[in-house]
């Protein structure tokens, strides 16, 4: 089943981008973002009693290139180049855009060990390539079908702008009516001006080697609706706080059962080392930390758009403790309902003045928000106990089933990464919107340790 390369080319924006707009400036929160490619796939049947036929995958392939160059003219930032950190150039060098074609049904390539062939993974190895700020693959089947993969830099992609960008290009695709057709606005760079060129500010968003593990691999857990609304309730039941007054939140109750189990994970290795060494040779976890993306356009004064471009988005933190240095020296693990005020907690921190403090580009400030979410790479803290650091990021409610290009909306949207990254977890909701998927990476041994977390598995199921 191996995936063959048709063709492959840059698609330009249709109009060229006009002179006084070909310096576009990053905000500060670009700045903080490393240049990772994040992937998603868009599994799109042939319709019921449609038999293969290339005729009609190669003019869906055609209406995709057309209305994707249209498409750049609106979005031309994505046709440029970043230059040191501060602006894009737009010169309308292009996306990458690839076609291929598998002899196998799509059915196939729908699960985690095959569907990295549907990306455009050459992006990540060719230094020219890894300039572009989106990689297109289109993967047509024999049974008619088509995979769309999207590769997106989040240097200046986050999950808003991306289904702006999808849903305006599915928009042109199909062509709907201009009312129908999204129009993105600039308005970050004003509201969040970058730092000045030279001013180095140490960020828990600017390297990208902050995940890396080795043996890292990535599971599937489907939460489905029923398993999430006895989640929620027996959260509800337990709740000890006035800051849980406010019913749970799907994603909160799942962010909070993952973190709970990658501290279990932890809690599982440090019983194991006090029960079969004398002497453990490192010291143990004492600490989780967890750092979620919130999206911070509705917390502005104004609230900015859906449809406003960029990276609008920082980490909130939220901290826990995973070893009891008191009567249980094998460690506890929070409850639910803890680590959820928590995880409250820490967006309750990203307030008027601390937008003010990112506005104003306070160094220091920057600083301190690494120290708190980052320490020393997870290493160790001030007193060299280790800390765990987990990294969630939630898709759910960004219409990414809403994406027709013509042909129907997706029958399933799949998330992915070229490079594995340790302790992370992406949350993205089921095509009936009521469920969740989690897509959980972590390194070989501790996975095998989550996979046996009886209370993860008693909401979540292990998919392929």
């Amino acid at each position: 089943m191996k995936v063959q390369v048709i063709s492959k080319e840059f698609i330009k924006p249709s109009t060229p981008t006009p002179p006084h707009l070909r310096n576009f400036k990053l905000s500060l929160l670009d700045q903080l973002l490393p240049p990772l490619y994040v992937p998603i796939v868009m599994f799109y049947p042939a319709k019921d009693g449609h038999e293969s036929n290339n005729n009609d995958q190669c003019s869906k392939a055609n209406i995709l290139k057309k209305s994707l160059s249209e498409t750049l003219t609106r979005f031309y930032p994505i046709a440029g180049r970043i230059r040191d950190n501060i602006l894009v150039e737009c010169n309308d060098e292009g996306v990458d855009y690839i076609e291929a074609k598998v002899d196998a049904v799509m059915s196939d390539f729908m699960s985690l060990d095959v569907i990295h062939q549907l990306h455009p993974s050459y992006i990540v190895l060719d230094d020219l390539a890894k300039e572009a700020q989106l990689a297109v693959q289109v993967t047509m089947f024999d049974c008619g079908g088509i995979a769309l993969s999207i590769c997106s830099s989040h240097k200046i992609i986050d999950g808003c702008t991306s289904t702006t960008f999808l849903n305006s290009w599915a928009a042109t695709a199909r062509v709907a009516l201009n009312s129908e057709i999204v129009h993105p606005t600039f308005d970050a760079a004003a509201i969040f001006p970058a730092l000045p060129s030279g001013v180095q500010v140490v960020s828990t968003l600017e390297s990208d080697d902050r995940l890396q593990g080795e043996n890292v691999v990535t599971k599937r857990f489907l939460f489905s609706a029923s398993k999430i609304t006895a989640l929620r309730a027996r959260i509800a039941e337990s709740r000890s706080s006035n800051i849980l007054s406010k019913y749970t939140s799907r994603s909160e109750a799942v962010s909070a059962l993952v973190w709970k189990s990658f501290m279990e994970t932890s809690r599982v290795k440090v019983t194991r080392e006090h029960t079969f060494s004398a002497a453990a040779s490192t010291k143990p976890i004492v600490r989780s930390i967890a750092n979620f993306v919130v999206n911070l356009r509705a917390r502005l004064n104004p609230p900015l758009p859906h449809v406003s471009f960029g990276n609008i988005i920082m980490d909130a933190t939220a901290e826990s403790m995973i070893i009891d240095h008191g009567e249980n020296p094998l460690g506890f693990v929070e409850t639910l309902d803890g680590l959820i005020s928590q995880l409250r907690l820490g967006v309750t921190k990203i307030d008027d003045e601390y937008i003010r403090k990112l506005q104003e580009g306070d160094v220091e400030f920057l600083k301190s928000l690494d120290e708190a979410s980052h320490p020393s790479n997870g290493e160790g803290d001030e007193n060299g106990e280790r800390v765990q650091i987990c990294w969630i990021s939630s898709l759910c409610r960004l219409p990414f089933y809403e994406i027709d290009f013509g042909w129907g909306k997706p029958s399933w949207v799949a998330l992915n990464s070229f490079s594995e990254y340790k302790n992370s977890v992406f949350l993205m909701d089921t095509k009936c919107g009521t469920g969740i998927e989690a897509w959980v990476s972590l390194e070989e041994e501790d996975m095998a340790i989550l996979e046996e977390d009886q209370d993860l598995l008693h909401y979540a199921k292990t998919m392929a």
